[in-house]
Formats: structure tokens, C-alpha cells, sequence
């Protein structure tokens, strides 16, 4: 009877293991995704800055830099998902202070950057 008490709980704890860790894959998935997403704005941003600097461009308040503006001088190539469809873009270029905020923005099939 003690072995059947025994078996029995470590087949629950077992169960609930395979529960919780079948949970936290599912939401480590869900953020390995939108890290893909987050390279791809991060990607726009550093061309921009690069974009700015060899423009040697005076940025007061708030200016945007569209993703064809960037391809368009070879700062970038084609934005692409992970299912290899083409993702358009801008950058929000700010300035503070005289420090420079750069923010990437994308739109995809299945994923748009808050406040495109």
C-alpha cells in the first residue's frame, strides 16, 4: 500500500512538472517571436543613425525616417519576417537635450510595433 501512496504521488508530480513546463515553453516562444521582431526595429534604428551621422543631419524635436528613404540610400535592405514576407518601417528620431532617441517602428503581416 506504502509503494502505491508513493508511485501514485510521484506520478502527479510528474504530471504537474510536465504542466508547468509545457507553459513555460509555450511563453518562451511567444517571446523568442517578437525578439525577431525587436531585431528587425533595432536593424531600422541603426541605419538611421548611421543614416543621420553621414548626412550630417540637425535633428530638432521629433523627425522621421521612412524605411524606403533608408533602402533607398543603402542604409538597409528589404525588411523581411521570419516566414520571409516584406515588413515596412519608419524611425522616430528624438531629440533631448541634445541626445538623440532613436525608435524603430514595423509593420508585418503578423506583428505591428506599438504605436505604428
Amino acid at each position: 500500500m506504502e509503494m502505491f501512496l508513493l508511485s501514485g504521488g510521484l506520478l502527479i508530480a510528474l504530471l504537474v512538472s510536465i504542466f508547468f513546463i509545457s507553459k513555460l515553453y509555450g511563453s518562451m516562444d511567444v517571446t523568442f517571436g517578437n525578439n525577431a521582431y525587436k531585431n528587425l526595429e533595432n536593424k531600422l534604428e541603426i541605419a538611421a543613425k548611421e543614416y543621420i551621422e553621414d548626412f550630417d543631419i540637425s535633428v530638432s524635436g521629433l523627425y522621421k525616417i521612412s524605411l524606403s528613404t533608408l533602402k533607398y540610400h543603402g542604409y538597409i535592405n528589404e525588411l523581411k519576417d521570419s516566414d520571409g514576407n516584406n515588413c515596412n518601417g519608419y524611425v522616430i528620431i528624438d531629440n533631448e537635450d541634445e541626445v538623440y532617441n532613436y525608435k524603430g517602428y514595423i509593420l508585418c503581416n503578423d506583428y505591428q510595433s506599438n504605436n505604428y
